[in-house]
C-alpha cells in the first residue's frame, strides 16, 4: 500500500484549504446573488419597472410603435403560466385587448393585478427588432393552440436591466472545478517553494549513483 509522504502532508492541507475556500466563495456568491435578486426594484418608468404618470397606455402594436417606451393591460391574466425557452431565457405570449398577440419578455414583479383582477398590467417596455425563431413559434403552437403571433419581426422588452437569478448548478460546478485545479496547485507547488527554500526535501529525490 503507498504511503503518504509526510512532507506532504501540510502542502496536501495547503491545497484543501484552497478548495474549501473556493467552495464557500461560490455558495456565498450565490447567496450574495440571490438576495440581489429578490431585493431588487427597477425605477418607474424604466423598461421592465411600473409605469410612470407620463408613460402612455397602448392597447395595439400600433400604438406600441408609436412610442418609444408604453405599458399595456392584458385580459389574457394566465400568459405567465406558459413558458417558452429560447436562448436560455424565459418568452411570454401576450394578448394585447385589440385581440394581437405579442412576444415579451417579462419582469413578473412589475405586474399588477387591476380592476379587480379582470386585467393585468404589465411593465413598461420598448419594442426591440428581433427575427423571431421557429422554436418560439412552434413552442406557441404546442402550449397554446388558440395563441399565433401577429408579427414576428421584434419582441417587446419589458424585463429591462433587472438581474437573472443565478444559476446554482452552473456556479457549483465552475467554484468545484476551479478548486480541483488549486488543490492541486496548491499542494505541489507549496512543496515546491518549500523544496526550493530548503525546508521540504525535493518532490522527486534524486537517487546516488550505485558504487562500482
Amino acid at each position: 500500500m503507498t504511503k503518504i509522504r509526510m512532507d506532504f502532508v501540510p502542502c496536501l492541507l495547503i491545497g484543501v484549504a484552497l478548495f474549501a475556500l473556493m467552495t464557500f466563495a461560490g455558495k456565498k456568491y450565490v447567496e450574495i446573488a440571490n438576495e440581489r435578486y429578490e431585493t431588487q426594484e427597477l425605477p418607474e418608468g424604466e423598461i421592465g419597472g411600473e409605469p410612470s404618470e407620463d408613460t402612455p397606455l397602448v392597447s395595439n402594436i400600433a400604438e406600441m410603435k408609436e412610442n418609444d417606451t408604453f405599458y399595456a393591460l392584458t385580459e389574457d391574466t394566465q400568459f405567465f403560466m406558459y413558458y417558452l425557452f429560447y436562448d436560455d431565457k424565459d418568452w411570454k405570449a401576450i394578448e394585447l385587448p385589440s385581440g394581437e398577440v405579442i412576444c415579451a419578455r417579462v419582469n413578473y414583479d412589475a405586474c399588477h393585478d387591476v380592476d379587480s383582477y379582470r386585467y393585468v398590467q404589465l411593465p413598461v417596455g420598448k419594442i426591440v427588432p428581433f427575427d423571431m425563431p421557429d422554436t418560439l413559434v412552434s413552442q406557441l403552437a404546442d402550449e397554446r393552440k388558440d395563441k399565433e403571433f401577429t408579427d414576428t419581426s421584434f419582441y417587446v422588452d419589458m424585463y429591462g436591466a433587472r438581474l437573472d437569478s443565478p444559476d446554482e448548478d452552473e456556479i457549483e460546478f465552475r467554484c468545484n472545478m476551479i478548486g480541483l485545479i488549486l488543490f492541486w496547485v496548491g499542494t505541489f507547488g507549496s512543496h515546491m517553494i518549500g523544496a526550493k527554500i530548503g525546508i521540504l526535501p525535493p518532490i522527486f529525490p534524486k537517487r546516488k549513483k550505485e558504487q562500482a
